[in-house]
């Protein structure tokens, strides 16, 4: 055999011959990583992993109820938690502000409040919709509070429960439902 094929087979030959070569299995590791990060992908597509808002605890003011028409400052607005007026409003869509002493007791009776500022039409439409399409607690009701709500940015909807908030800055059936689903029915108090 000539000198330079012999050279050329021994390097081949050294090279396959180092322990971390053959110990490592580079395609594999690299396949498994590429399904890896399309499964991700493909998972996140479906809103796997995302959370269901922010977590603002730990709450306080159960069962805490200063008399009614007694201002009340919270720590976050719309407020998630705190001191609030004995008597909830009632559930469903208001054209008209609810204070927030007023939606804070329904967030303490497992509700969620939806607070909007200047969204579009379709937008509010579709949040109405929720009160006919979601399914009924034991109470045969949907504890969900929709009201306008002049605290947050325009263009906003902010879902309110207890010791949790998620922002929206676009209407998004899925998220909505997502937080509907984690947060409704899930409090202090099982009451109406």
């Amino acid at each position: 055999m000539p000198r330079k094929k012999k050279r050329v087979a021994s390097r081949a030959k050294a090279a396959s011959n180092y322990p971390w070569h053959r110990r490592i299995p580079w395609l594999a590791i690299g396949a498994t990583a590429i399904v890896l990060v399309i499964g991700v992908l493909i998972a996140r597509s479906f809103g796997v992993g995302e959370s269901a808002g922010q977590y603002k605890g730990p709450g306080s003011g159960v069962g805490n109820h200063p008399a009614e028409g007694t201002p009340i400052t919270y720590s976050s607005y719309p407020p998630t938690s705190g001191p609030h007026w004995p008597a909830p409003t009632t559930w469903g869509f208001h054209s008209e502000v609810v204070p927030d002493e007023r939606a804070v007791p329904n967030l303490e009776h497992g509700g969620v409040v939806a607070s909007y500022n200047n969204i579009p039409a379709e937008s509010l439409a579709a949040l109405q919709a929720l009160l006919t399409t979601y399914p009924k607690d034991k109470y045969g009701e949907v504890k969900l509070v929709i009201r306008p709500y002049d605290k947050i940015p325009p263009g906003t909807i902010a879902l309110t429960a207890w010791n949790w908030i998620d922002e929206l800055t676009t209407y998004d059936e899925a998220r909505v439902i997502r937080f509907l689903n984690a947060h409704l029915n899930k409090c202090c108090e099982d009451v109406p």
